[in-house]
């Protein structure tokens, strides 16, 4: 028998937050493995980081041919054009873990240097705040919750002044060839952090705009 289109359509759906999961995991992993110096638990976030690639790969392709099959309008295709951009955000998600866990391998093999306690602490305190702002863009997808969503993006504030808190601590240590390497991965791994909290964010605008319908969402910050 074959499967109409709201049934597709939860497949789809499922698929999504199987995908979420994963790419939640993968940033959990990532931090842990940095705040670590872990390469063991790098290498499994850039190993496991296929199984993201493969969900974004099948979901698009789940998603073209139930809009050529049906023809969908409205919500419907709102909808569906909105899920093919939501797993671009999390495959982006998993791409960012994965040049965290990068730096780590890098900076195992520079030097014997660890990372200042302020520095991790820092860290922390980042991946606390970003970590969550995840959790709630795909509550609030998996919920279909616009409250939850509009709410997403007011800790970007804090995040930003965590990194330039980092940078300047970063910047203000001994700067000889072999130390500029380490700043450098350093401030390129909370980087990557602050960008998935901004893939998160996108994740809630996408989610208000395909219930809502209100495409002023995308332009709130201009």
């Amino acid at each position: 028998m074959r499967k109409s289109f709201h049934e597709k359509l939860e497949e789809i759906n499922e698929d999504i937050i199987n995908m979420g999961s994963l790419a939640q995991d993968a940033v959990h992993n990532s931090i842990q493995a940095f705040l670590e110096m872990n390469t063991d638990l790098a290498n499994k976030v850039i190993r496991e980081d296929e199984k993201i690639n493969e969900y974004d790969i099948s979901i698009e392709q789940k998603t073209i041919i139930l809009m050529a099959e049906h023809q969908p309008v409205a919500s419907d295709l709102r909808l569906l054009h909105s899920m093919s951009i939501i797993i671009k955000n999390l495959e982006r998600i998993g791409d960012l873990a994965v040049n965290i866990s990068k730096v780590v391998n890098r900076l195992s093999k520079q030097s014997k240097k660890t990372l200042d306690k302020e520095i991790i602490d820092l860290t922390v305190e980042m991946g606390n705040l970003v970590k969550p702002e995840l959790a709630r863009a795909l509550e609030a997808y998996k919920n279909r919750d616009t409250k939850l969503a509009s709410k997403l993006g007011k800790s970007d504030k804090a995040v930003d002044e965590i990194q330039k808190l980092i940078f300047r601590k970063l910047f203000s240590m001994k700067r000889e060839e072999e130390d500029i390497k380490f700043i450098t991965n350093i401030a390129l791994a909370t980087r990557y952090l602050e960008r998935i909290g901004d893939q998160s964010v996108n994740i809630g605008d996408r989610v208000l705009y395909f219930l809502t319908g209100d495409y002023t969402v995308f332009h709130d910050g201009i």
